[in-house]
């Protein structure tokens, strides 16, 4: 299946997020300031507050558009928003009560990725994520 998320400067991180969210609902992205390197994790330091709107940290004219697949791997969902806009993201899986990295499972399919999160959720009993409530990790 092919979702389109569409990306204006106006837009911030955490819109971006909740929409990403909403298509994969046990994943989540977070935007940093540098790329990181495949098969490890990102600092958190380097981690860009969901407050901020696109426009601040990348130049895009107008709106642009990602087409998301759920087939895609982690990396090659992170390649391409750094080859279309530069933006440097990290993919996160619900694992009970936490977010994980998933720098070490970077192979795996988004929908892989979406359904052993949702797994583990059962596993642990939690409801669909309340994307309000950030974990700092």
């Amino acid at each position: 299946m092919v979702y389109k998320i569409n990306i204006a400067k106006t837009k911030t991180i955490g819109e971006l997020q909740k929409e990403f969210n909403t298509i994969f609902p046990f994943l989540k992205i977070e935007f940093f300031i540098d790329p990181h390197v495949m098969g490890k994790g990102s600092a958190k330091n380097k981690m860009i507050n969901n407050a901020t709107q696109i426009g601040d940290i990348q130049k895009i004219k107008d709106v642009h558009t990602i087409a998301l697949e759920s087939n895609f791997s982690v990396s090659n969902l992170e390649q391409k928003f750094e080859n279309e806009l530069g933006l440097h993201i990290q993919v996160f899986r619900k694992s009970g009560n936490v977010w994980l990295e998933t720098s070490a499972t970077d192979s795996w399919t988004l929908a892989e990725q979406n359904e052993e999160g949702e797994m583990l959720a059962k596993a642990f009993r939690q409801e669909r994520e309340n994307f309000d409530d950030h974990d700092v990790y």
